[in-house]
């Protein structure tokens, strides 16, 4: 009998559950779990502090540009160094607080809610500046339509504000169509997305914004009532979908509407699973390569302390399926490819050499490739890398099923559906749906794919575990020897 690793579905009880009760440091696939890497360091140097920002933007002239602030300083990766390029100037980010960036043309532009939003011209700059033309404060902007929009000073948290048309250097409301507008309802603005349209997010509220021209400059029309994005960095746009969390759970949103994406799934381990203290430290990203969109966040019951998150919760969108991964780390950022020339490999980071032959990942990986889009991520260190490293030790359970209806089974062994040596697993069995599970002890994988598991009882959960550094690719479901025992 075939048993499938189902969609993981936490928020169910286990025996209604029809899906995975565990997927631990894997990612979803269409119809099966693949492998999450650790963290492979890229940066020969670290920041002074806790990462709390980065970016990577890619110059009209073919030129990748990889910034990353902490609570004090603005900088830029240089030959695999990071160099400071905060012009002298000393930051103030909150402690649960990060810096963003969005470009305007061939203008980066970096923010952090509290000091003055700070300028760099891609292949020109040396340092940041103050952005010209004395634009407010602000934790959320982004580009609509031809003009940068921009939510939640520390004066006004409800408040958005437009640069003039196609200039990001002019903020003077009234004046080439620079304005700002006040969301008298709905709470702070959490979140800003831009395109031809603009999504304007905010605690209870989320407001299309179009622009129009002439006198009315944009029009604002609410889509959702009652619903927006909470506090921090989770609003993570994908073309013209946009996901994010709100205070009851993960929604999408195309900008008419949204639906819940969560709901019976994940919304109420993930809640229960936050440190709430630290609910601002959440932040959303997209995986490109797989078409993942994930949220790093601090667990309550994790190894997170004050100046780390340690939990990633990941969504797979063609399947519509969750999983969870746990890894210590600081941030996570939109990342771009620097490309390394082949005497900058000698410098790459290994453990203990700068020998190019002990290079653990392979040549052909996004991280030498300049202008490839990735996913960038600091570790504990204050070090940038890439999730190129060894895979992590995976955990898998199948739902609990009773084989025979009404009846007792018998296994005798399982044969885990994965392309792996190296496996181990047990049991989880009871005998009432009353009862507490108890489970078997963990056996190895033989050189025939089958796993010695005997064990009667009436109701079962197989728990595949991959050990760390394994090297295999997809793991689908088992399938299972046992025979009916009757009623006995």
């Amino acid at each position: 009998m075939q048993l499938p690793f189902g969609e993981w579905l936490p928020d169910l009880p286990d025996h209604v559950n029809p899906g995975a009760t565990q997927a631990k440091n894997v990612f979803p696939a269409v119809n099966s779990y693949r492998p999450f890497k650790g963290i492979s360091v890229t940066s020969s140097n670290a920041l002074t502090a806790r990462a709390q920002g980065g970016r990577a933007f890619k110059s009209d002239g073919g030129v990748v540009s990889i910034f990353a602030g902490d609570a004090t300083k603005l900088y830029r990766l240089v030959a695999n160094s990071f160099v400071d390029e905060s012009g002298g100037t000393t930051f103030n980010t909150a402690s649960e607080g990060y810096w963003d960036f969005v470009r305007f043309g061939e203008k980066v532009i970096a923010f952090n809610g509290i000091d003055a939003p700070q300028a760099w011209t891609l292949d020109t700059s040396s340092d940041f500046a103050a952005l010209a033309g004395s634009p407010p404060t602000f934790r959320h902007a982004a580009v609509i339509s031809n003009f940068v929009v921009t939510g939640f000073t520390p004066t006004a948290q409800n408040q958005v504000a437009w640069s003039s048309f196609n200039d990001a250097t002019a903020w003077v409301a009234g004046t080439n169509q620079s304005d700002v507008e006040v969301m008298p309802e709905g709470g702070a603005v959490t979140g800003i997305t831009g395109g031809q349209y603009g999504l304007i997010f905010q605690e209870n509220r989320i407001t299309r914004m179009d622009y129009r021209g002439g006198n009315t400059v944009f029009s604002f029309r609410r889509i959702e009532d009652n619903r927006g994005a909470v506090q921090g960095k989770n609003v993570v746009q994908v073309g013209n979908l946009v996901y994010f969390l709100s205070e009851d759970g993960f929604y999408v949103t195309d900008g008419s509407s949204s639906k819940p994406i969560g709901a019976n799934k994940v919304d109420r381990f993930f809640f229960n699973d936050l440190k709430d203290s630290l609910r601002e430290r959440v932040h959303g990203f997209y995986d490109h390569e797989n078409k993942l969109v994930m949220w790093s966040y601090p667990s309550a019951t994790g190894s997170s302390t004050a100046n780390q998150n340690d939990k990633l919760i990941i969504y797979h969108i063609a399947s519509d399926r969750w999983s969870q991964v746990e890894l210590d780390h600081e941030i996570i950022i939109s990342f771009l490819s620097p490309g390394f020339t082949l005497e900058e490999l000698d410098d790459f980071p290994t453990a203990g050499t700068d020998d190019i032959d002990a290079i653990t990942v392979s040549l052909d990986s996004a991280q030498f490739i300049g202008g490839i889009r990735s996913v960038g991520v600091f570790n504990t260190n204050h070090k940038l890398g890439s999730f190129e490293g060894s895979a992590l030790a995976a955990t898998i359970g199948t739902a609990e099923t009773e084989l025979v209806p009404q009846s007792r089974s018998l296994i005798t062994h399982v044969r885990p559906l994965v392309d792996t040596t190296s496996a181990t697993g047990s049991l989880s069995f009871r005998n009432r749906i009353a009862d507490s599970f108890s489970n078997t002890s963990a056996s190895s994988m033989h050189a025939t794919g089958n796993i010695p598991l005997r064990k009667s009882a009436r109701y079962f959960k197989f728990n595949l575990i991959i050990p760390a550094a394994s090297t295999w690719t997809d793991a689908q479901g088992i399938d299972i020897e046992a025979t009916n025992e009757g009623y006995r």
